[in-house]
C-alpha cells in the first residue's frame, strides 16, 4: 500500500457530531496524525469564517479547502494556492430565480457567508436551525439583501448555498441551475450548493496535493456527504461515515462508525495502521 502522507477531513457529519460539538477524543485523534508526521487538511463546504471555532481547537492545521473546493488556503503563509470562483453574472441570475421560491440564499465570498438580515430570525423555516449554533454564528455576515449585494459587487464569489422552506422546490431550482456551467450538490441539510463548473472537493484535493508535491494516492479522505465522493475517487484511502447515505458509503473504500459515535477516531486509527 502507498504510504499515506496527507489526510483530508470533512467537518459536518464527520469531525463534528450532530449537535456540532467536537469531542476531545476526535481532537486527540487528529493530533495523532500530526504526531505521526502526516499532513492534515480541512476540506469542507464551510467558509473560513464558519471554521473559527474549529480552528481554536486545532490551531496547528494550516491547509484548508473551503466552499466545496472553490478556494484553497495555506494559513501559515497566508497563501491562496487555488481559486476557482462562481462567475458573478451566473450567481446573479440564479439568485434572482431563487426569489421565485421560498428560499434562503447565502452568498459565500470574502471568507464569510452573506445572508438577508430579515431572514435570520426565520432560519428554522428553511431547515437550517444549525446556523444558530455558537460555533457558526461568527461565519455569517448580514446584508440588507443578497440580491443587492450581488448587483453592486465587482468580483466573483465562492458559491451559493440555497435552503428551501418547501423541499419540493429544490428539484425545480436545480433544473434551472443545470442550464448554466455549474457544479451542484445537495448538502446533508438539503441545501443546494452551487459552484463554478469543475469546482468540487475532488478538484480542491488535487490542487492541494499538487501544492504539497504529493500524489493523490498518498492521501486519505474522511467524509460523509455527496460532495465528498469526488474526493474518494482520487484518494488512496477513503472513509465514509456510517451516517452517510448509502451511495456515499458505496463510493468509499471503508465505512467508519457514525459521527455521533466519534467514527473519525476509528478512521484515523485505520489510517495510522496503514501508515
Amino acid at each position: 500500500m502507498t504510504k499515506i502522507k496527507l489526510v483530508a477531513l470533512d467537518v459536518d457529519g464527520t469531525l463534528v457530531r450532530s449537535d456540532l460539538s467536537l469531542s476531545p477524543s476526535v481532537i486527540r485523534a487528529v493530533e495523532s496524525l500530526r504526531d505521526a508526521g502526516i499532513l492534515v487538511s480541512i476540506n469542507t463546504g464551510r467558509s473560513m469564517g464558519e471554521l473559527i471555532d474549529l480552528r481554536r481547537s486545532l490551531p496547528w492545521i494550516r491547509y484548508f479547502v473551503v466552499s466545496n473546493g472553490a478556494t484553497g488556503l495555506d494559513t501559515e503563509t497566508n497563501k491562496t494556492f487555488y481559486e476557482n470562483h462562481l462567475p458573478l453574472s451566473i450567481a446573479q441570475e440564479i439568485e434572482r430565480e431563487a426569489r421565485s421560491y421560498r428560499t434562503l440564499t447565502q452568498v459565500y465570498a470574502d471568507g464569510t457567508s452573506y445572508l438577508d438580515e430579515s431572514l435570520w430570525p426565520h432560519v428554522s423555516q428553511f431547515g437550517v436551525e444549525h446556523m444558530r449554533h455558537p460555533s457558526l454564528i461568527a461565519g455569517y455576515t448580514p446584508a440588507q439583501h443578497v440580491g443587492d449585494l450581488l448587483a453592486t459587487r465587482a468580483s466573483d464569489i465562492e458559491k451559493l448555498y440555497i435552503s428551501f422552506e418547501d423541499l419540493s422546490d429544490l428539484p425545480r431550482l436545480r433544473a434551472f441551475c443545470e442550464a448554466f456551467p455549474v457544479d451542484l450538490v445537495v448538502s446533508i441539510q438539503n441545501g443546494l450548493e452551487v459552484n463554478q463548473k469543475g469546482v468540487e472537493k475532488g478538484t480542491g484535493l488535487l490542487a492541494l496535493c499538487n501544492y504539497l508535491g504529493i500524489s493523490p494516492d498518498e492521501a486519505a479522505v474522511v467524509g460523509d456527504g455527496e460532495a465528498d465522493v469526488a474526493m474518494f475517487r482520487h484518494a488512496g484511502l477513503s472513509f465514509a461515515m456510517e451516517n452517510a447515505q448509502q451511495s456515499v458509503k458505496d463510493a468509499a473504500t471503508h465505512v467508519a462508525p457514525s459521527n455521533d459515535s466519534d467514527g473519525a477516531v476509528w478512521a484515523i486509527e485505520q489510517i495510522l495502521k496503514a501508515k
